[in-house]
């Protein structure tokens, strides 16, 4: 009886493993690394204890990508936020302050709903605004990204 426990167990166990392992070879490569997102997650428990690691990163996709109700992900808003910059240097500078802001705000927006602290509501806010500065010439004068040193 132990052993076929060990045995179920064991299974469990590896299945569990090869989920990961195809969670981590299906990550998309536009997106940022995700073992930065990995350790955001870890170090929040009690996110942990509401959502578990495959639906955060569900979350974190969904942002950087979009879906069906949304199709604009950050990847594409923020390469057309950069888009408009005609200066090379000053492009190339709001597009990294552009990803670190994508991965702090994805970081905290993918969390279960009840412990997050950035709502799909602010992102739509803050999308708009984006939108708004691009169309008058303000985006590398806004675009300043809070700190996103936890990520890889």
């Amino acid at each position: 009886m132990k052993i076929r426990v060990l045995i179920y167990l064991a299974i469990g166990l590896l299945s569990g493993c090869a989920a990961e392992i195809a969670r981590q070879a299906a990550w998309p490569e536009t997106l940022p690394p995700q073992a930065g997102f990995v350790g955001h997650y870890e170090q929040d428990r009690n996110n942990a204890e509401l959502q578990n690691l495959e639906q955060y990163l569900n979350w974190i996709e969904c942002f950087y990508l979009g879906r069906e109700l949304y199709s604009s992900g950050w990847n594409q808003i923020s390469g057309d936020l950069a888009a408009n910059i005609t200066d090379p240097g000053i492009r190339l500078e709001t597009e990294a302050k552009l990803r670190r802001l994508g991965i702090a705000i994805a970081g905290e927006w993918a969390k279960d709903n009840s412990v997050r602290r950035i709502t799909t509501r602010h992102v739509a806010i803050w999308g708009n605004a984006l939108r708004k500065s691009a169309e008058r010439g303000e985006i590398p004068d806004i675009v300043e990204g809070p700190d996103s040193s936890w990520i890889a």
